[in-house]
């Protein structure tokens, strides 16, 4: 879970003025500067971080925690991740 955490740090540090150390898996997206715009961006990172394709209905997660257990639940399981 760190590696997506790590990307949606590296995100808000190129799209956002919220300092991307100061996130936890409590920080709200929009709070943070991640719209539903940027939210759909950020999906397509990790989708092609990870070669994977995330459903269409989605459910919208609220904070980091919820967007990165959405993320762990699609991500195939990988040796020595």
């Amino acid at each position: 879970m760190d590696n997506n955490l790590d990307i949606i740090k590296d995100y808000l540090a190129r799209h956002s003025d919220h300092p991307p150390e100061n996130i936890t898996l409590e920080s709200r997206l929009n709070e943070i500067g991640i719209d539903s715009m940027g939210l759909l961006e950020l999906i397509f990172e990790i989708e092609d971080k990870h070669g994977i394709r995330l459903p269409d209905d989605l459910p919208t997660p609220e904070n980091v925690g919820q967007l990165l257990k959405l993320i762990e639940q699609y991500k195939p399981a990988t040796i020595n991740e």
